[in-house]
């Protein structure tokens, strides 16, 4: 039986988000190079101005470009420390998953049984389907004078039997697309926050260093707002799953009452077996629904961490051309 969510998977990308601290941090003997550069040119425009009478001494603003470098020296101590809410976060919100996992694995697997019982019983009862209201054929082919009723019987028998044999390959196989379809979406998630955080961690000390120039002054905020960011998809991710999972449990609780009345029910197996409703069923809904809310776990955490600074910089550097533009 496939499990909803491999945790096995989970583990494994949570454990290659926990190496990034320790295995990207190959450019930081660049960027410290670059802080004294960066730091030389700036101590040189700020003591140019001060010798001609320009700007006055201020202590707090040379101290700057020595908080940004002991950032970039203590690279992997910053980094765990922007990671300790988010991972609070994460253990919480994991508690939730876990425990659900098991309850839809366990819900899975009574489903199947009961879906075994009905092929089983579809092939006990093949010959009373043989049998399955003949009445009006029987009427129709009675003037001929030949008994075509048993060829009928066994004509119509085979062909519910084959009708609910393919019914159930179809279900099975749009079952599997669906439910492969929920499991990519969720690890493409949490692989996505490997991948945005290996860069964001491998170039973030150049963000520091160019932010001791004025022009990029806040490029070290823009930089710490994307990472808490991304840092926040695993947490956002299994709280997402969280309720994906409970619609989930629903559509299957659901299926598993008409299992039940169907193998109740001697009318209602009949009809379940040769008819096409319910072959998109709930519970394929709500894996479907819940893909496209795992894939919405970046817009969500943008709406808790706004990284639309570059966004509001350069809308006002159009404004101040367009009131430049007015004036003249």
């Amino acid at each position: 039986m496939r499990e909803i969510i491999d945790r096995e998977i989970l583990l494994l990308i949570e454990g290659l988000f926990n190496r990034l601290v320790t295995e990207t941090s190959i450019f930081l003997n660049d960027a410290q190079a670059l802080c004294a550069i960066f730091m030389l040119l700036y101590f040189g425009l700020k003591s140019y101005g001060m010798i001609a009478g320009d700007k006055r001494l201020e202590l707090v603003s040379l101290l700057r470009p020595f908080a940004l470098t002991l950032v970039i020296i203590f690279w992997p101590s910053f980094i765990t420390i922007m990671n300790f809410p988010a991972e609070i976060i994460t253990d919480k919100s994991k508690a939730l998953v876990t425990d659900r996992i098991d309850e839809i694995d366990a819900i899975q697997l009574e489903r199947r049984t009961k879906m075994a019982e009905i092929a089983r019983k579809l092939i006990e009862d093949s010959a009373e389907l043989e049998q399955f209201d003949n009445s009006d054929d029987d009427d129709w082919l009675a003037w001929t004078g030949v008994d075509f009723g048993k060829i009928f019987d066994e004509i119509k028998g085979y062909y519910i039997i084959l009708l609910s044999k393919l019914r159930w390959v179809v279900v099975e196989s749009l079952e599997f697309i669906v439910v492969s379809i929920f499991q990519a979406c969720s690890y493409l998630i949490f692989f996505l926050q490997v991948i945005f955080a290996a860069i964001l961690i491998i170039l973030g000390p150049f963000s520091f260093a160019f932010s001791i120039l004025p022009g990029f002054r806040d490029a070290y905020l823009t930089w710490m707002s994307r990472y808490i960011s991304v840092s926040l998809y695993s947490g956002i991710g299994y709280i997402v799953m969280s309720l994906s999972l409970l619609l989930i449990r629903y559509g299957l609780e659901k299926e598993l009452v008409l299992l039940d009345f169907v193998l109740k029910d001697e009318a209602a197996f009949f009809f379940y077996i040769s008819s096409n409703d319910g072959s998109a069923n709930f519970y394929l809904v709500s894996l479907i629904i819940g893909a496209l809310a795992m894939l919405s776990i970046p817009v969500i955490s943008t709406w808790i961490v706004s990284t639309s600074g570059i966004g509001n910089a350069v809308s006002t550097v159009f404004r101040g051309a367009q009131g430049m533009n007015s004036i003249k």
